[in-house]
C-alpha cells in the first residue's frame, strides 16, 4: 500500500500519538476525541466512511464508559435516564424514517403512500 509519510515517524507510531494526542486533548478541554482525531485521520488519507465508522466507535465507547462510571459510582436518577434514553431511540428512528422517506420524494418516488410490496 501508499506510504503516509515519507520522511516523519515510523507508520506504526503515527496512528497511537495522534490517538494519545486527542484523548488528551479531548480529556483537557472536554470535548470528543472524535472531534479532534476525525480530520487528523482524513488528512493522513484514510478513506471517510473508515474515519466516520472510527469515531463513531469512540463517541459509543466514551458514552458507555461514562455511563458505567455514573451507575457504579451511584447515579441517582436512573429513571429520568431511562426516560431520556427511550426518548431519543424512538426520535432516532422516526428521524431515519423521515429521511427515508424525504429521499424517497426527492426521487420522485414517494406520491404520498407506500405500496404494500
Amino acid at each position: 500500500g501508499p506510504c503516509l509519510s515519507t520522511n516523519g515517524p515510523s507508520n506504526k507510531l503515527v496512528f497511537p500519538v495522534m490517538a494519545l494526542l486527542a484523548g488528551i486533548l479531548g480529556g483537557v478541554f472536554g470535548i470528543g476525541g472524535g472531534m479532534l482525531i476525525s480530520p487528523l485521520l482524513l488528512h493522513v488519507g484514510i478513506a471517510p466512511e473508515v474515519t466516520a465508522a472510527t469515531c463513531s466507535f469512540m463517541v459509543f465507547f466514551s458514552s458507555t464508559m461514562s455511563a458505567l462510571q455514573y451507575l457504579l459510582l451511584g447515579m441517582e436518577h436512573i429513571q429520568t435516564a431511562l426516560i431520556l434514553a427511550i426518548i431519543c431511540f424512538v426520535a432516532s428512528l422516526l428521524g431515519f424514517g423521515a429521511i427515508e422517506i424525504w429521499k424517497d420524494y426527492t426521487s420522485g418516488r414517494y406520491m404520498g403512500f407506500k405500496l404494500p410490496c
